[in-house]
């Protein structure tokens, strides 16, 4: 992604929406794709993790995981308004001295970032254009397990973002949303040492985890 990113991702990213998405976490919990990232990696029976939360978002993951599995977590996130939530939800659970927060395009922060157990991309690699660069990226901070969500490849979606997308660029928005290659994104992950366990799908969204081969 440009280097710009967190100044686009704020202009996308809005302290209404984040609010908004705080307030149906409270109510409802996780949405669809977020829990099926929590329940592939619960299934692995794990505890005491550390975990990399990129584009975490209002912090779902770590603020469920923190609860059982995990004993600490990174968030990186390019919204700034996001990250005011995530905060927020983070100190109200009593988690603030266990959760680190970074203001970043992940991809220029990686390389200062500890190695983790588990890295998580909820809704991330759909809005980054250089989705190899992000993968390489990510699986070079995880030791064990990648969990990340993005839109089916399918014909409807595929129609839908690029409606999407027109509407962005008709607003002189450059926020863009990306349909990747799930071949494509699977070849990147194997070449950095990853390989994929399962697969959940759902009507849009679809939730892949990775664990580290072990040589």
């Amino acid at each position: 992604m440009p280097c710009n990113c967190c100044e686009v991702t704020d202009h996308a990213f809005s302290e209404k929406e984040a609010r908004r998405a705080a307030q149906q976490y409270r109510r409802r919990g996780p949405s669809g794709q977020t829990r099926a990232i929590l329940k592939a990696i619960r299934a692995r029976a794990l505890n005491d993790l550390s975990i990399l939360d990129i584009g975490g978002g209002i912090g779902a993951i770590h603020h469920e995981l923190l609860e059982d599995v995990a004993r600490e977590a990174i968030h990186v996130d390019a919204s700034s308004a996001y990250l005011k939530q995530a905060r927020e939800e983070t100190a109200r659970r009593g988690h603030s001295d266990r959760v680190e927060f970074i203001h970043a395009d992940f991809t220029d922060a990686a390389v200062n970032l500890p190695k983790v157990d588990i890295v998580t991309l909820d809704r991330v690699v759909c809005c980054y254009p250089d989705f190899p660069r992000l993968l390489r990226a990510a699986a070079g901070r995880s030791e064990y397990l990648l969990a990340m969500t993005y839109p089916r490849d399918t014909w409807y979606l595929r129609l839908g973002l690029r409606i999407m997308n027109l509407i962005q660029a008709l607003r002189q928005d450059p926020f863009r949303v990306f349909v990747h290659p799930v071949q494509e994104m699977d070849r990147v992950l194997n070449e950095q040492g990853m390989r994929r366990e399962s697969v959940t799908r759902l009507f849009v969204w679809e939730m892949a985890l990775y664990s580290r081969v072990r040589q």
